[in-house]
């Protein structure tokens, strides 16, 4: 059998016939319905369709962009800045793309789920491990949906054409619908595959993913229990490697549960290009903020403003080293190459063509290997579930519940620990109850997950984006430039503005309401 990855470019096996409806995504003209499904690789490559919109197929990197970790300055490939910046409408592309996208990944598990039976040629063991892969993708996929857009259309199989025309469900229901799917799946997915395999969703991955469903929904003692159950399986570990995770040198590390994996010539990605600045062939498309720089804590495990190691002069001296490891502040090495934008001169200074407008750059998610065009140069995954999120969701919903004990500090000092990070622990005497252990956690998820579309679903639960997504957007502090306005200040990347009665969930597209009025009312102030 060929590797995962490489068979997802077999999409066209069971390809989806262009229709106006989202729910419209049978396969109907590729392949004879009636001649499809009677061999084990039908089924297979059927099941190996739908992780193929896992990764970054509508811009998912461009979603850190939608919080106060990051700024985009282009409107194209993803609209993402309007988003940011408090100016989106109904009309706006990046909220007709993830709908669309979750949709047709929904309707491929959803044809595989309704036909799958009629091959005869599984093994009851494999056709109850197809079906549990393609439950987990679809369960995935409504994950993101209810937390972007709140109540949302429930569809378990591929509806009759007249029937597109569904109602929205109630998060609540849904989410209920998700743990009980997770659940059960998990008994039929196994814990680790061969290395054929590698990338399949797991029993690990089911189980991580329910325990996120039930800390977004705020039931933190299931949610413990979820995680609990994780760790339980004594199959991951955190990595002594936190830049190898996301450059695509160690795809297959214990710590990530389940990515989209990408294939150098295969099955490639732009991912270089949005992240990268200049120097590495890129156009700074994604960049940090300095709210996120201003987020890491100096090595005796205090924040800027409380510690006597901060130095403003030199403010990059002396932080926590996940700091350096995903921001590129002026002198990190990416690949070989020193990038300093204090240099005037180089090619990812201020204001030079497709250099970073905030004065940053990511170093996590740049690809070690850099190669070919623009929109084929990478081939790193995109990680959608790791071990540090379970620990973090487990130390938190024991919190949140107050059930604290010495595993909830346990849980944050795996994560501190991680040798090349080896973050000072946290302990009882300093962080003594639920009101400073929640902020340390919350501290603690903000500056482990960057570009991870953690922080996204993060700041809308705690219902702190009305507080760090208003005001004006800052970027490097200019003290080496003497050319610019904004010499001896920081740079002003822009003002943003977050509307609590409306942004908080993302308005059904305008595509979906003008096609199927059943979708209405839409999210308040939309």
């Amino acid at each position: 059998m060929k590797k995962l990855a490489i068979i997802f470019t077999l999409a066209g096996l069971v390809s989806m016939t262009a229709c106006k409806k989202y729910l419209d995504e049978q396969p109907q003209n590729a392949v004879s319905r009636e001649d499809y499904w009677t061999t084990e690789a039908d089924a297979i490559n059927a099941v190996n369709n739908c992780y193929r919109r896992l990764g970054d197929v509508d811009n998912r990197i461009f979603l850190s962009c939608a919080t106060d970790d990051s700024y985009s300055w282009s409107d194209w490939p993803s609209d993402v800045r309007l988003v940011g910046n408090g100016s989106a409408s109904i009309g706006t592309g990046m909220f007709a793309n993830f709908w669309s996208n979750f949709y047709k990944m929904i309707a491929s598990c959803n044809d595989v789920l309704d036909n799958i039976d009629r091959d005869k040629a599984l093994s009851d063991s494999l056709n109850k491990r197809l079906k549990g892969e393609a439950r987990f993708i679809r369960a995935y996929a409504y994950q993101q949906l209810i937390g972007l857009y709140g109540d949302v259309p429930l569809r378990t199989t591929i509806p009759p054409v007249s029937d597109f025309a569904a109602k929205r469900t109630p998060r609540a229901e849904v989410a209920q619908f998700l743990v009980a799917e997770l659940d059960t799946i998990a008994k039929y997915l196994p814990v680790t595959y061969d290395a054929n395999n590698a990338g399949r969703a797991t029993k690990g991955a089911a189980l991580a993913l329910k325990a996120r469903v039930l800390l977004y929904e705020g039931r933190y003692t299931e949610a413990a229990a979820a995680a609990k159950e994780v760790m339980d399986l004594n199959a991951y570990a955190i990595d002594n490697n936190y830049v190898s995770l996301f450059n695509g040198t160690n795809k297959n590390s214990q710590e990530i549960i389940f990515s989209a994996r990408y294939v150098k010539n295969t099955l490639p990605n732009a991912m270089a290009t949005w992240v990268g600045g200049p120097s590495l062939g890129g156009w700074s498309q994604v960049v940090p903020l300095q709210s996120l720089v201003d987020a890491y804590e100096c090595t005796d495990g205090k924040t800027i403003d409380k510690s006597g190691l901060y130095d403003a002069a030199h403010p990059y001296d002396n932080r926590d080293p996940r700091l350096k490891m995903t921001v590129v502040v002026p002198g990190v090495v990416v690949n070989g190459i020193t990038i300093d934008v204090s240099n005037t001169k180089s090619l990812d200074a201020l204001s030079k063509n497709n250099a970073s407008l905030t004065g940053f750059y990511y170093k996590k998610y740049v690809p070690a290997d850099i190669q070919g065009n623009w929109d084929s140069n990478s081939y790193n995954d995109v990680v959608l579930l790791r071990f540090a999120e379970v620990l973090l969701t487990y130390a938190e919903a024991k919190i949140e519940a107050n059930q604290i004990d010495a595993s909830v500090y346990d849980a944050i000092n795996r994560v501190r620990q991680r040798p090349g990070v080896v973050m000072p622990v946290i302990t009882a005497a300093d962080f003594p109850g639920q009101t400073a252990l929640r902020d340390a956690v919350r501290r603690e998820r903000h500056v482990e997950f960057p570009m991870e579309d953690n922080r996204l679903f993060d700041i809308r639960r705690w219902k702190i984006a009305e507080t760090v997504m208003s005001g004006p957007v800052y970027g490097i502090l200019n003290n080496f430039d003497q050319t610019r306005q904004d010499y001896g200040k920081h740079v002003l990347v822009e003002q943003r503005s977050f509307n609590a009665g409306r942004d908080y969930l993302w308005p059904v597209p305008q595509s979906e309401t003008s096609l199927n009025p059943n979708v209405l009312p839409n999210n308040g102030g939309w």
